[in-house]
């Protein structure tokens, strides 16, 4: 049994199911099992390859923040616009990341004293003690007798667009567009329940989809049934 954890508190054994639903139709595209233990992303490569044995392309990717190390993020084309809440950003009472300017046409990053540094992404940046020490912000920035250091991230600037696109309105609903995909996962647990049936990804894998066609009839069912405006009735006064 493989034992996995959702956070500090909950604990998972057994396997995790993972769909990936498109927007438009209500129809999931393609499901995933893996492992408790197993990180998220490790899904996504089985579900590109599902996606192109259908011929389909990704134009959007609303997903959650544990798929963010994936493949489809990662290898992704520069047409492909990713939604995604950006992790928060807090300092305690003092300065956080955010408060620091990149700038990536200089490659340097800039203070709230306005003292800039290059940076390179992927590793840490260090402002001088003998800087910090002097700074008339200090109290506001640090307390280490090494001077602050800023974390620069891998996938800082894409980090940065998320987080940028997040704070406008049109953002914000697109972020929201991601809640039917956690209502079809919910159908799609509700029904296989929470048990696996089987021992293994494989044959676990097997019951996920056939889930998934159920849940895909239930929503051309819903799409059939919608009245088209030829086959409503029209009064000619």
């Amino acid at each position: 049994m493989r034992h996995g954890r959702k956070n500090r508190t909950q604990r998972i054994d057994g396997y995790k199911r993972h769909v990936l639903r498109d927007l438009d139709s209500g129809l999931v595209r393609a499901v995933g099992v893996t492992p408790a233990n197993a990180a998220e992303a490790t899904v996504t490569e089985a579900i590109a390859t599902d996606l192109k044995h259908q011929e389909a392309e990704l134009a959007e990717l609303h997903i959650d923040r544990a798929y963010l190390n994936s493949s489809l993020v990662r290898d992704r084309e520069k047409e492909l616009i990713i939604y995604c809440k950006a992790w928060r950003v807090t300092n305690g009472n003092k300065f956080s990341k955010t408060a620091f300017v990149l700038d990536w046409d200089s490659g340097t990053i800039r203070c709230p004293n306005q003292v800039s540094l290059p940076f390179t992404e992927g590793r840490k940046v260090q402002f001088p003690a003998a800087t910090c020490t002097s700074c008339p912000l200090r109290e506001r920035c640090t307390s280490s007798p090494k001077g602050r250091s800023i974390s620069i991230h891998p996938e800082e600037k894409f980090i940065a667009e998320l987080r940028q696109r997040q704070l406008t309105t049109a953002g914000r609903a697109k972020l929201r567009e991601r809640v039917a995909v956690e209502h079809s996962l919910s159908h799609i647990g509700r029904w296989q329940g929470d048990k696996a049936r089987y021992i293994g990804v494989r044959k676990n894998l097997f019951d996920l989809r056939r889930t998934a066609v159920v849940h895909n009839l239930h929503v051309l069912a819903r799409i059939f049934a919608e009245p088209t405006p030829s086959t409503n009735p029209t009064i000619v006064n």
